[in-house]
């Protein structure tokens, strides 16, 4: 929902999420937009011209993430899986590992087992910030 895989250089970030500095209309298609203010809540919400309400460009639980068709076409042709630091518990996301089952290295790196570690091919309880460089090379 942040912004740091781009700050960090990431070109290409699909925000099933949303984006926590962008808003968009609850109503209308108007694209969403960037909004980073840090002022004090105003006290109506903010309305967009069509009348809709303005809220934040995130998925509140309960609701269908963004980009999913495009997910589950990058799954597709995915050959290695990597998930780092998730409880495992989470839908869509948690079952994006079992997608891949028999067709794609998957690998866990946490420092606690996740819910459905018996998807992974591989599994590493370590500390990310640790275990990574290693693991990739860098």
């Amino acid at each position: 929902m942040d912004d740091l895989h781009e700050q960090g250089g990431a070109a290409r970030v699909t925000h099933m999420h949303g984006e926590l500095f962008k808003s968009r209309c609850d109503r209308c298609a108007m694209p969403p937009f960037e909004d980073r203010n840090t002022y004090e809540p105003p006290a109506e919400i903010p309305r967009c011209a069509c009348g809709g309400q303005i809220r934040p460009h995130i998925c509140w639980f309960g609701e269908v993430p963004y980009e999913l068709d495009a997910i589950y076409a990058a799954l597709s042709a995915c050959t290695l899986f990597m998930a780092v630091g998730t409880s495992g518990m989470v839908e869509p996301a948690a079952s994006f590992v079992a997608h891949l089952r028999g067709r794609a290295r998957t690998i866990y790196v946490g420092p606690e087992d996740p819910a459905n570690r018996a998807s992974f091919t591989e599994c590493y309880l370590e500390k990310a910030g640790e275990l990574l460089p290693a693991l990739l090379g860098c």
